[in-house]
């Protein structure tokens, strides 16, 4: 004998057939959809932040090259040198191990300093930085008052500015560049070019150049 389903059977029927759960398809489809979604995520905050750490070690590099023109443009303007004085010098160049150097004596001494007031003798020189992996280099800075033979200037230079890749100078006089300057045969040069490489990642170095006029001041 057959049985007839009655309306309040059915009724449940297509309730529970509305209350069906996902397919295994739709499961798998909608992790490919999430996971795609998280990568592109991840990949827009890694691109966020690799340009963050990109821009911070450009900022930090172009405050590197700010401070080292500010002091040697102050310097440089108070070049002094007297013809006859041998404590009073400027030259600069290359030395004998291959390095860039400067030597002036100037007026624009550092007022924390052992030299305080007057007149200072003054020393850079890029060299290999020892504390330091990887062949990098480090500008160094020494200053001593003029007159204090006594101290030597090289024991007493300290770590101006790391991760200096280059550094080269150019003095002007009478209408021609040169590459090497030294007062007592010249005395001293109308302009002087600096130019600066800084960075450690030969991929992202950053060149910087400025040129610097000097004031005549001295008793030649």
């Amino acid at each position: 004998m057959r049985q007839s389903m009655s309306p309040l059977s059915s009724s449940n029927l297509r309730q529970r057939r509305g209350l069906r759960g996902f397919t295994l398809i739709e499961v798998l489809v909608s992790i490919s959809l999430l996971a795609i979604v998280m990568t592109s995520i991840y990949g827009i905050f890694s691109s966020i932040n690799a340009t963050k750490v990109r821009l911070d070690s450009d900022s930090a590099e172009y405050h590197l090259a700010r401070v080292v023109f500010d002091r040697l443009g102050r310097e440089l303007h108070g070049a002094y040198y007297r013809r006859g004085d041998q404590s009073t010098l400027f030259r600069g160049g290359v030395n004998a191990q291959g390095e860039s150097f400067l030597e002036l004596t100037t007026t624009a001494v550092t007022p924390l300093s052992a030299t305080g007031t007057g007149i200072a003798e003054v020393r850079y020189r890029l060299t290999a930085d020892n504390e330091s992996q990887g062949g990098r280099q480090v500008l160094l800075r020494g200053e001593r008052p003029r007159q204090s033979a006594t101290i030597a200037v090289d024991d007493r230079m300290m770590r101006f500015a790391p991760d200096v890749a280059s550094l080269s100078l150019r003095f002007y006089s009478n209408g021609s560049w040169q590459n090497e300057w030294d007062a007592r045969q010249d005395g001293l040069p109308q302009l002087v070019e600096i130019a600066l490489v800084v960075g450690h990642d030969e991929q992202r170095q950053i060149p910087f150049a400025t040129t610097f006029d000097i004031p005549d001041i001295s008793a030649q």
